[in-house]
């Protein structure tokens, strides 16, 4: 699936560490991982907290309560936080805690922006830049990104310029964002699922008053995940991973590999322009809205209608994504086998798409699958 034509950024917090898995689902696509945050040894940290942090953090199911105690007379309240959480409210509300990874960032995007003052048709076959964030990790791109223009605008350039040059130079991809600070300028692709409760709650996508903080002209990708958010157990309330509807592993990456396999598509460029297109010829006397099926409702591409039904949770199952379920304890198991397909109907769905041996090729590229006994 990959080209060449794309020097690929992972931006990731230290805990996720999938980004090896992500590269054999997109079909072994070379990638350059940043980390975003600082890793912890601990599964919690104690923190001293005011009234007003408490309730703010309390109210994002960030802190879980763990005891109360009497000293001097006064009730003292223990809660702890997740240390995987704890990057989470770092890249969300200090911009000083993560400078340095943006400042890496800055220069990731001045020297893709130098390239293209310098040969605006790229007649040099140089890579273009495209930095992939999943959830938090959003925020802090966003940030850099805006901080970047900043500069460029201090430096007495035009608004126009800057965004035409960050354009060209940059293209975006989230996944599962929780951010609705992306400035305008570069493409942006927000990819996430309608059912996935921190994007709808905190981040950009379609249902938030038409995208509203995505970035001017950005692409949206939205579908439903396989998974009942009743199946998720009470232990992981209190974290980001409260639901697998915004796991990348399990359900982001392989919604996004569906979409460019199904069109032929091997850059996220090309993708962003293709879901961008508009025919200028094509003047219908029906309104596409009338149509039993609506197959393409994404610029030139094709998006089949039970994309989500069928295929998703079939790649999720070829893929071995099943293995990334934040819930997979034995107990929690039984419940998400009766919403993942088994081998025979996940082989089905695919090789009825893709033609026969694509399932066992997607086992080879991930190796991840593991026989149940």
């Amino acid at each position: 699936m990959y080209d060449g034509s794309e020097a690929v950024v992972w931006c990731s917090l230290p805990s996720d560490r999938n980004f090896k898995f992500c590269s054999s689902v997109m079909d072994d696509m070379p990638f350059a991982q940043l980390y975003l945050g600082v890793d912890h040894d601990d599964d919690y940290l104690e923190v001293g907290l005011d009234v007003e942090s408490i309730n703010k953090l309390a109210s994002l199911n960030l802190l879980c309560h763990e005891h109360e105690s009497n000293e001097d007379g006064r009730t003292r309240c223990q809660y702890k936080i997740r240390t995987d959480d704890l990057n989470a409210i770092q890249t969300i509300v200090s911009e000083e805690a993560l400078k340095d990874e943006q400042q890496t960032l800055i220069k990731l995007i001045d020297a893709a922006v130098e390239l293209v003052r310098r040969d605006p048709l790229n007649e040099s076959n140089e890579p273009h830049l495209v930095l992939l964030a999943h959830s938090a990790s959003c925020s802090v791109v966003a940030s850099a990104i805006s901080s970047w223009k900043e500069q460029q605008l201090q430096n007495q350039q035009s608004p126009q310029r800057v965004e035409d040059l960050l354009h060209q130079a940059l293209t975006v991809v989230s996944f599962g964002n929780i951010c609705r600070s992306f400035c305008d300028g570069p493409a942006y692709i927000h990819i996430s699922m309608y059912d996935d409760p921190w994007t709808n709650a905190l981040g950009a996508h379609l249902g938030n008053e038409e995208g509203i903080g995505g970035g001017q002209n950005a692409v949206y990708f939205h579908a439903y995940s396989p998974y009942d958010e009743d199946l998720q157990t009470t232990a992981s309330t209190c974290s980001l991973k409260s639901h697998n509807a915004h796991n990348l592993n399990s359900c982001l990456i392989q919604y996004l590999c569906l979409v460019m396999r199904i069109n032929g598509i091997q850059s996220f460029r090309a993708l962003y322009d293709s879901a961008r297109f508009v025919d200028p010829t094509a003047i219908l006397d029906i309104n596409p809205k009338h149509f039993a099926v609506n197959y393409i409702n994404h610029g030139e591409l094709v998006i089949p209608p039970r994309i989500d039904d069928e295929l998703l949770p079939a790649m999720i199952y070829a893929t071995g994504g099943d293995q990334w379920l934040w819930d997979n304890d034995d107990e929690s198991h039984t419940d998400i086998d009766e919403v993942l397909p088994d081998e025979i109907e996940a082989r089905s769905h695919l090789e009825e798409s893709f033609g026969y041996s694509v399932f066992e090729e997607i086992q080879e590229t991930c190796c991840q699958r593991v026989v149940k006994s």
